[in-house]
């Protein structure tokens, strides 16, 4: 899968994997757990892999592609062999096409390995799901954590922006902060896959999933030991600057100023919440770095693009 969203579809799944494995149309008849790939032979190679236990335990192996790709199916096929399958059904391996331009004529549900040596015949099936082909309002009237891919859909690129207002009514109302914040920032970057970055921006802007972090559980944690104490100290008295500046250059100028402070730092605030919880917690010189931004467009597009980086470095490099 395309790296920008490999993380993302990860991190989506694993709010509510039932809810995942039945849009596929596969009824769990047992609990259902992620089956760690972290290992030298599947690391490169896996997406997502559920295990259903029950009576008949199984392996479910998801993989997402928004491009081509080289050799995608005899990836796909080498990491079902590999899977563990002990005690447990053949895996079963399901190839999600993101995008249009993501599909070929080699993923038709069928990979023929022969060795011409031996004589040997290997046939690997495998469902295609083609997300563009769907229906985007069965999506938006689903679990939320399928929420991001409506956008994905069968619909017309002038129809997002009201699907993303919708799925931030319904992560308002019925999430907590943090959790909407995350399933509102993985539906903007599917979405970008279809419209440009201004939109987004400005999209970014107007949802109202993205101003209720502050109010999270796991804001007020960081709050409480003081890991954001200075930042709102400082936003504080930079506003306070900006008024008694105002009063004394003007009071129009030193408001604008003051609230376009105070709208970076909220940004930045937001960058670092978001990069704690998906890839790890901000070091001293990480958190210079940020401070260090003062272009409010630049921090909201690496606050969109916290979920596709693998670490805090490869977002600030890649910025």
């Amino acid at each position: 899968m395309h790296k920008p969203y490999d993380i993302t579809m990860k991190t989506l799944m694993s709010y509510d994997p039932v809810a995942w494995l039945r849009f596929f149309g596969i009824n769990p008849e047992g609990p259902v757990s992620v089956v760690n790939t972290e290992v030298s032979t599947l690391k490169s190679d896996v997406d997502k892999v559920f295990k259903i236990d029950g009576p008949k335990p199984r392996l479910i192996h998801l993989e997402f592609q928004s491009t081509p790709g080289q050799d995608t199916i005899k990836r796909m096929h080498r990491s079902n062999v590999l899977l563990p399958a002990d005690g447990v059904s053949a895996p079963l391996s399901i190839l999600t096409l993101l995008r249009p331009s993501a599909d070929c004529a080699d993923f038709n549900g069928e990979y023929i390995r022969s060795d011409d040596d031996f004589g040997m015949v290997t046939t690997f099936r495998y469902p295609v799901v083609r997300l563009w082909t769907l229906d985007a309002e069965a999506i938006l009237k689903g679990p939320r954590a399928i929420l991001p891919i409506a956008s994905l859909a069968n619909i017309p690129d002038e129809a997002i922006p009201n699907v993303l207002r919708r799925i931030d009514e319904r992560v308002i109302h019925e999430t907590d902060s943090s959790e909407s914040s995350t399933i509102m920032v993985a539906a903007l970057l599917m979405a970008g896959l279809r419209i440009d970055r201004e939109q987004i921006l400005d999209l970014m802007r107007r949802l109202s999933s993205m101003n209720l972090l502050q109010e999270s559980s796991f804001y007020q944690m960081l709050l409480e030991e003081g890991e954001l104490k200075g930042r709102q100290e400082g936003r504080q008295e930079g506003r306070q600057e900006g008024r008694q500046e105002g009063r004394q250059e003007g009071r129009q100028e030193g408001r604008q100023e003051g609230r376009q402070e105070g709208r970076q730092e909220e940004a930045r605030q937001l960058l670092i919440l978001l990069g704690q919880k998906l890839i790890g917690p901000a070091d001293a010189a990480t958190r210079a770095a940020i401070d260090s931004i003062d272009d409010l467009e630049r921090l909201q597009q690496l606050a969109l693009r916290v979920l596709s980086a693998n670490n805090w470095e490869d977002l600030l490099a890649g910025s």
